[in-house]
């Protein structure tokens, strides 16, 4: 891989990821503290978790928030790294993980009190991290990079590809079986628990060679399914995990929201949701189509999605985007993020 594509490729993800940092629909330049901590306040969301009635948001600047009332008010933790955090993965409200740049996984067992970063022995960009439980998780990211660990993070084995690839998400449904997806539309999938992997038919995978861009970003899955989300509004879904097709829109009139590029997606119950570019958010009622919600956004990038078991929903964006749900989804109002200035914390 030459010089120029590894920029060029750096370039593409972080500009689909941080076009919108000028245009944050719930900026206040009045209300957001001192200067020294506007980051916090307006940083490009990555991705937020949610578990009982606690959440927790990554960003660009190394943002770490946690929320211990399901998404009302929020906390600045300390993170201890400037590196861009793009992904989180938690197993109860007090353990999880978080994959950034140049190689960077931090993880708390005390809710966030405090953060250690892991020894993961390389340098590039993990996009994605999955956690099945307290020990055994995986992390993919740039050039085709593939961490696992089956001791909490204690140890990382690099398991890379060997391909020349940007691999944005992965997926295990228990500890053998789990799926990768990124650059040029490919899917990778292992069954002996990220020791081999093998590429899968994808629909819209197309050559390095072609110049066409068909990257996937996101992964989600149930007992039942599993979809994968891209670029240009792109939804893969496959019953048996070998066979991906390409989802439906409900209708025609949903044409427009094809355009835009899909990040991020979660389930609510028996409806799945994903977020994207210029405010995108689609809904899926588990009938296999998808269409979009109604809920009015302006044009800002929306990275992330998450819910919780009792129908808490927060969705996460570029410029300090962050929208709440208290009911599946129905309803989305802003969380407004202002910093008092004698604590750390973001109501």
């Amino acid at each position: 891989m030459n010089l120029l594509r590894i920029f060029a490729v750096a370039a593409a993800l972080l500009a689909l990821f941080v076009w919108g940092f000028f245009s944050s629909p719930f900026a206040d330049h009045e209300d957001v503290g001192p200067p020294e901590r506007e980051p916090a306040v307006r940083d490009n969301f990555y991705d937020v978790a949610v578990r009982d009635d606690f959440a927790w948001i990554v960003g660009y600047h190394g943002t770490i928030l946690r929320s211990q009332d399901r998404g009302v008010s929020w906390q600045l933790q300390q993170s201890g790294t400037s590196e861009p955090l793009f992904r989180i993965s938690l197993v109860s409200a007090d353990e999880a993980w978080i994959s950034g740049g140049y190689g960077t996984i931090l993880h708390t067992s005390d809710g966030g009190k405090s953060w250690h970063k892991q020894q993961t022995g390389i340098e590039e960009h993990l996009f994605g991290i999955n956690f099945i439980d307290e020990s055994r998780g995986w992390a993919v990211g740039s050039r085709g990079a593939v961490l696992s660990t089956d001791d909490g993070g204690a140890t990382w084995v690099n398991r890379s590809l060997g391909d020349d690839v940007t691999l944005n998400d992965v997926r295990f449904v228990d500890s053998k079986q789990g799926w990768a997806v990124g650059e040029f539309g490919r899917i990778y999938h292992t069954r002996d628990g990220g020791l081999h992997w093998e590429k899968q038919n994808s629909p819209v995978e197309v050559a390095f060679t072609s110049g066409t861009s068909r990257n996937l970003f996101r992964l989600l899955s149930n007992a039942q399914e599993l979809w994968a989300f891209g670029l240009d509004g792109v939804i893969l879904t496959s019953k048996d995990g070998v066979k991906w097709t390409t989802a439906a829109m409900a209708d025609s009139s949903s044409g427009a929201a094809k355009q835009y590029h899909l990040f991020s997606a979660s389930s609510a119950g028996p409806k799945q949701w994903a977020v994207g570019e210029r405010g995108t958010i689609l809904v899926s009622s588990g009938d296999g189509n998808w269409h979009e919600s109604g809920v009015k956004t302006l044009p800002s990038n929306l990275n992330g999605v998450a819910f919780g078991s009792d129908g808490t929903g927060l969705i996460v964006g570029n410029r300090g985007t962050i929208l709440r749900s208290d009911n599946g989804g129905t309803r989305w109002t802003p969380v407004k993020i202002a910093l008092t200035h004698t604590s750390s914390a973001v109501n």
